[in-house]
């Protein structure tokens, strides 16, 4: 090994115990009192720990971050401590890992021999400790930005937790094997490298089965829904024309009554004002959604019916259109439903909160190509497409949103359609192209 006077022994050891606290701070949210005056208290002793022991003091540092955290994990849920454990674990695996790299780094550039004390201490500890603070928060800010940022469930969090647990310890316990055997330089690197170059592939295909899994499971609850929204459907359109016929009827009925020669004036009178009002609230109740029977694809006829219907009970004015029969959208039902699903939701969601309450649903079919485009009021003023499009948006805060990130992911997917974007008159309006070849 490369021999070092204690000072810069300590040097280093003591400004990679800072770097550890400060990717703690990175990649979890742990920021409570209590653990940044004991890191400090404690800063200087685990110090010396890792200078006589490497092994024992990064078991000192997990025990103290333990005990420190261990009051913030009892207080909050399951998965403030999943996530807190994970980002401790990426803080530890760096803090362990990079120094092996940036000192034979070091080794390599400025040609130090093993086991002789080096004269240019100060130099080589001022370079060490650039490299290793310049490479451990490089990496922590991709991890924070590329992977911490991804929307996990529970049982995903574990999973990646259990399998960086047992990376972190099989590192270590390697490292320290290493260590006592002496057999450090090339070697050691090509080991750890290997480590981590099969772990990273463990999580890869672990994420990518979860990610499968979940989308299987995602369409398994969008048949369920289709299914369900179908007989609802079916149950809109038989009502609707047993009212179609009610109307029909019922005007005549009236219409009669009113040609009747026994009937007084004051009577006439009543009769034509009921006559006038029962035509207005029939003709909007029955014919607001009438061009809804222009759509024959089932599944998102029965979207729409939904959607709309949910629209109305959050007292939004809605309008249907719909002009000329289409009974083929040339993009999987599937695929189709989820993306008009999204932004009506997103519309809906957007126009409860305004004060006009407007949300227009217009498809039309043109020679080559349906376009179904979506319409709603909005308050305030708009964010950017570029922050809406960012995974977890919500005008209500993290995490509360999908954002348009979700449609960007199922149109990458296929050709033949695209979407757009953008504010006219008061109106937010999302346009859905489909080819039609």
């Amino acid at each position: 090994m490369v021999l070092l006077d204690s000072l810069s022994y300590f040097s280093i050891e003591f400004f990679d115990l800072i770097l550890l606290f400060i990717l703690i701070h990175l990649l979890t949210n742990i920021r409570s009192k209590l653990f940044l005056i004991g890191i400090l208290l404690l800063l200087i002793p685990l110090t010396l720990i890792s200078m006589m022991d490497a092994f024992l003091g990064i078991l000192a540092v997990i025990l103290s971050i333990v005990l420190f955290c261990i009051y913030r994990w009892k207080r909050n849920d399951i998965r403030i401590l999943i996530s807190d454990l994970f980002g401790v674990l990426l803080s530890v695996l760096i803090y362990w890992i990079i120094p092996f790299f940036t000192s034979n780094l070091a080794r390599f550039i400025f040609s130090l021999k093993m086991d002789a004390l080096n004269n240019r201490g100060a130099l080589v500890v001022v370079v060490v400790i650039a490299m290793n603070w310049l490479f451990s928060l490089g990496i922590a800010i991709i991890i924070q930005r590329k992977i911490l940022r991804q929307s996990l469930s529970l049982e995903e969090n574990k999973i990646f937790t259990m399998q960086l647990a047992i990376l972190v310890i099989i590192i270590i316990l390697f490292s320290e094997v290493l260590r006592k055997m002496q057999a450090l330089g090339i070697f050691s690197l090509i080991m750890l490298g290997f480590l981590i170059a099969q772990f990273s592939l463990t999580i890869y295909f672990t994420y990518l089965s979860i990610k499968k899994n979940q989308e299987k499971r995602e369409l398994e609850n969008l048949k369920e829904k289709m299914d369900m929204m179908n007989s609802y459907t079916s149950d809109v359109e038989r009502n609707y024309q047993e009212l179609r016929q009610f109307r029909h009827d019922y005007k005549n009925l009236l219409i009669g009554l009113n040609a009747s020669q026994e009937m007084n004036e004051i009577n006439r009178e009543y009769l034509a004002e009921m006559l006038d009002y029962s035509h207005q609230m029939i003709d909007n109740s029955v014919m607001r959604f009438s061009e809804i029977s222009n759509i024959q694809v089932q599944s998102f006829k029965s979207l729409m019916v939904t959607k709309l219907l949910q629209a109305e009970q959050e007292n939004i004015t809605v309008h249907f259109e719909c002009l000329k029969p289409i009974s083929n959208f040339n993009l999987e039902e599937v695929k189709l439903v989820r993306i008009v699903g999204i932004l009506m939701d997103n519309a809906i969601e957007a126009a409860k909160e305004s004060s006009d309450k407007i949300l227009n649903v217009l498809v039309i079919a043109n020679i080559d190509m349906i376009e179904i485009s979506i319409e709603n009021s909005y308050k305030g003023k708009l964010p950017s497409l570029g922050l809406m499009n960012k995974k977890g948006f919500s005008s209500k805060g993290p995490g509360r949103g999908l954002g348009l990130n979700n449609l960007n992911e199922i149109l990458s997917t296929t050709k033949q359609a695209d979407i757009t974007h953008y504010a006219a008159d008061q109106l937010f309006i999302s346009t859905l192209n489909i080819k039609k070849a």
